[in-house]
């Protein structure tokens, strides 16, 4: 159905100066929908069924230009979105809304805040980094979100990989925040045509195998003597704590708390996806957590990674501490690497995890969907993929046996 515009004046609005704002009221199948022209005037100036400010009024020509352009640029939004049959009076409102504020980088920073009070730390960390590249490819903090199109989309890969050296993972990611803000602005109706349909760049690369210990290597680690309380020392229990509890990510390790060690089991919540965790103790743990119960503290941390001391409640602080101590495990984990014969190559806190999984099918026999538990995945396609990286054969290994 037809599309009609009408200029009205919101006396009841009025200031206290009397003067009301001039709306633009849009209609569709008998929806309307209401948007400010940004001008007030007093209702004496106003000629109702006209719909335009008299002549009584020291500006009125400016004022009544200004409206006829707003009407003629609804018109226009509105035949846009008819191309793609997305017409309707809350979607010309939108357009009409944010056209000029409908800005790129005005999305991404709404966008960011979003993910910082959904304390999405990691995700804002990579969103910030990908729009800082996008700043720098445009040389300002302008981008008209119609301008982003196709032809875009690839010029931006290009001086991604040619400007900053990035690999196809690296773009892919940075991809990953500009999707999402498209996303953003399908949803308000800034955007009538989603830019990405014909964009087949930014892709992933092959994923390259996993660092994964055998069985053999996790025992030779295991059977190093090193000096109780050294650092060296305690990568080690870091490391074999998360191989013995299913791959336990480092940041959790950090987090663990004697609070949660009831009955025998860990009962925890997992800090990136917020899952609850629980499962019985075994003997290695076991032997691992009485190596540090004589400094236990009720509702103390286990390890020594975090200070019990400190308020940890700013979760932005809490990840930094996390990540320097990740890096600092690392630097130890690689020195007790060289230290086994042969040396362990490409060793880092994660491959805990990693050797896990490769034990757990390979020589445990584990299914796929007992996997995709052990490791909290949120999708058995996850625990696909993941096997995928760690070895081709496993993968199959697991494949075929759960078909």
């Amino acid at each position: 159905m037809a599309v009609t515009y009408h200029f009205i004046l919101r006396t009841d609005k009025q200031r206290a100066d009397s003067r009301a704002p001039i709306y633009l009221r849009i209609t569709q199948n008998r929806k309307s929908r209401q948007l400010s022209t940004s001008e007030w005037i007093k209702p004496k100036h106003w000629h109702k069924d006209k719909e335009v400010v008299r002549r009584s009024h020291a500006t009125y020509k400016a004022i009544n230009t200004l409206l006829n352009n707003k009407r003629n640029k609804a018109k226009r939004i509105q035949a846009d979105l008819d191309t793609y049959n997305k017409c309707s009076a809350k979607a010309i409102q939108q357009r009409l809304k944010k056209e000029q504020t409908g800005d790129f980088f005005d999305l991404a920073d709404t966008y960011l805040e979003e993910l910082k009070q959904d304390q999405s730390h990691y995700t804002h960390k990579n969103a910030k980094v990908a729009i800082g590249k996008v700043e720098a490819f445009e040389g300002s903090r302008s981008l008209p979100l119609n301008y982003i199109d196709t032809d875009y989309l690839e010029r931006f890969e290009r001086f991604l990989s040619n400007d900053y050296g990035n690999a196809p993972n690296t773009i892919n990611k940075n991809f990953t925040a500009i999707r999402n803000i498209i996303k953003k602005a399908l949803k308000n109706h800034l955007i009538a045509v989603n830019p990405l349909i014909n964009f087949e760049g930014a892709k992933r690369a092959k994923a390259k195998e996993k660092t994964k210990l055998s069985i053999k290597q996790i025992h030779a680690l295991e059977a190093l003597e090193l000096d109780k309380g050294s650092n060296l020392w305690h990568a080690r229990n870091y490391f074999m704590f998360s191989f013995y509890s299913g791959g336990i990510r480092f940041g959790d390790v950090c987090c663990l708390k004697w609070s949660e060690i009831k009955d025998g089991q860990i009962v925890y919540r997992m800090n990136k996806n917020k899952k609850v965790l629980r499962f019985d103790l075994n003997e290695h743990q076991q032997e691992i957590l009485d190596a540090y119960a004589v400094n236990r503290k009720p509702d103390g941390f286990i390890f020594n990674l975090l200070n019990n001391h400190k308020d940890y409640s700013d979760a932005a602080y809490l990840r930094k501490r996390i990540s320097s101590n990740n890096a600092k495990v690392n630097k130890w984990l690689k020195r007790l690497a060289k230290m086994v014969n042969p040396p362990i190559e490409g060793i880092s806190f994660h491959v805990a995890r990693h050797s896990y999984a490769q034990h757990a099918v390979s020589e445990k026999g584990l299914r796929i969907v007992e996997l995709r538990q052990a490791l909290r995945h949120s999708s058995i396609e996850t625990t696909e993929q993941y096997l995928k990286g760690l070895d081709d054969e496993l993968a199959n290994k697991a494949m075929k046996k759960v078909f």
